[in-house]
């Protein structure tokens, strides 16, 4: 609608202008203090609305998608705290991956938009520092970012990088003393959330001084001379916004501590769930027999399957709707029978298998004790009655209820759950920003990329558990399962189930397992 397509302009508006005024709040310190005039508040304020101006024109359009999409997911130059979380979400890189054509795309697309925003670099710096427009700064610091500059930036960067990760770890290692003395998840917690705040601060002073030095490297080539601020008393100004940012920062202290100590003793008292995506297909074929046995060899809880309905009203159990990727063949399910699928081999990764029906799937699950995460997949040709032919079949298959069935089609998982209200039943949801999204299903899986805690504790308050997926990376398994989701869906079954037993072996794993992820800047 009009009015939606108005809110969005808008909100991009406001997203870019503060953006804008992060991302070039240090280059402004820092032209400030080299120019050798009193740096206050006052000023400070003053250099950052007239940076901030340049974007109010024509020219301001061409930031909306450097400012809040192309520069948070390459994951080159400044970051915002508004767009921390813009990233590609990993289903969709991880799809793309699965095939040699999607891998090309991807890798070209990453490496020109890196080399797009490492052209870049200069950008905040020579903005803040001189009436240029926001064209002219771009083109100068496209101009400017030769291979060698590049080079030498990147050593400087890297330098700055590792001396804050060395920083942090010093400090966790002094923080695993207390720790192990205490014994306790509460004392794990609260260390944690010391770390957490000793990173931003690192964190902080890392993105500072790289700022400075680009500030420092502009000024140069256009032969700035380099001054020394005066020692004079600060405005009072400038004390306000002192005495006003240390209160912040020691009334933002406690809540950051509690919430992590909350967090470890809440994750000491979770039982996650490992969910097997497409059963293990870091070791068998996705959506095989093989699979789903090394799922469950590898100590996945439950296995996530996908089914089809075939032009002949059976099922088979398969992610895609065109067979091309996992068996060659050029042809939809929708396409062809029950037999007809069936009759074809699954091939990735060197590994071949059938392609199952649902019921051998059922059978399998069964035999092995293992429960499964049933995705129901319309590919758009069923006839009518489709929720009711899916219940029909579990409840044939499965009269105990003991599997769960899931879509990403809020209408019809929510239709089964209305034909049979004993089957567990979970709303799949691959982009939230915000609230909860409403389901009357009994639980809700989150993309990885939209998850967040306050999900996590609306969707227990309601009653609902909360799923994640697909999680693959070490660091954000660990996380997930620590921060006490219900379970995590994950292509690498052992690896989630080895972060598990860490977790719950005790407060000194947890504390390990936790800091890793604390002691890297980047």
């Amino acid at each position: 609608s009009p009015l939606a397509v108005l809110v969005l302009l808008v909100i991009a508006g406001v997203a870019t202008v503060q953006v804008l005024a992060e991302i070039t709040l240090f280059a402004v310190i820092g032209h400030l203090a080299l120019d050798g005039g009193q740096l206050t508040f006052t000023t400070v304020l003053r250099r950052s609305w007239q940076t901030i101006r340049k974007a109010a024109g024509w020219q301001g359009l061409l930031l909306v998608p450097y400012l809040t999409v192309l520069l948070p997911i390459s994951g080159v130059g400044f970051s915002s705290a508004l767009t921390d979380r813009v990233a590609l979400p990993k289903f969709i890189s991880g799809e793309l991956l699965k095939t040699v054509p999607g891998t090309v795309v991807y890798a070209v697309v990453s490496v020109v938009l890196c080399y797009a925003m490492l052209r870049l670099l200069l950008f905040p710096a020579l903005l803040a520092g001189s009436d240029i427009t926001i064209v002219q700064a771009l083109r100068r610091s496209v101009r400017l970012t030769t291979w060698r500059t590049l080079l030498g930036f990147g050593v400087v960067a890297l330098g700055a990088v590792l001396v804050a990760s060395v920083v942090l770890t010093v400090l966790a290692g002094v923080g695993l003393v207390p720790v192990a003395l205490a014994g306790t998840h509460t004392a794990a917690g609260v260390v944690l959330g010391l770390l957490e705040l000793a990173r931003f601060v690192v964190a902080g002073l890392t993105t500072a001084f790289v700022a400075f030095f680009f500030v420092a490297y502009v000024r140069q080539l256009h032969g700035r001379s380099v001054g020394v601020p005066p020692a004079a008393a600060s405005g009072v100004g400038t004390r306000v916004a002192s005495v006003g940012l240390v209160a912040f920062a020691g009334l933002s202290a406690p809540p950051t501590v509690f919430a992590a100590a909350d967090a470890a003793v809440l994750a000491a008292q979770a039982d996650p769930r490992i969910i097997g995506h497409r059963g293990n297909p870091s070791q068998e074929v996705e959506n095989s027999i093989a699979g789903l046995r090394a799922a469950q060899a590898a100590g996945a809880d439950v296995v996530e399957t996908d089914i089809q309905e075939t032009r002949d009203g059976g099922w088979v159990v398969m992610h895609d709707v065109n067979l091309e990727r996992l068996t060659g063949e050029d042809r939809n399910v929708y396409e062809l029978t029950e037999e007809e699928v069936t009759s074809l081999m699954l091939r990735q990764d060197g590994q071949t298998a059938p392609v199952p029906t649902l019921e051998q799937f059922v059978e399998e699950a069964d035999a092995l004790g293992v429960q499964l995460l049933v995705e129901v997949k319309p590919h758009g040709q069923e006839p009518p009655g489709f929720a009711r032919r899916v219940s029909a079949e579990l409840d044939r298959l499965d009269p105990d209820h003991t599997h769960m069935i899931q879509s990403l089609d809020r209408g019809l998982i929510e239709e089964i759950a209305r034909l049979d209200p004993e089957r567990p039943t979970a709303y799949v949801v691959g982009f939230q920003v915000g609230e909860l999204p409403p389901t009357s299903t009994g639980a809700v899986v989150i993309e990885d990329w939209s998850v967040d805690d306050q999900m996590l504790v609306d969707a227990h308050a309601q009653g609902r558990d909360l799923y994640v997926w697909t999680v693959n990376d070490l660091a954000d398994l660990t996380d997930h399962l620590a921060r006490g989701v219900d379970g995590v869906i994950t292509d690498e079954v052992a690896r989630a189930s080895a972060a598990r037993a860490r977790l719950v072996s005790g407060p000194v794993p947890l504390y390990l397992e936790r800091a890793r992820g604390l002691v890297t800047i980047g």
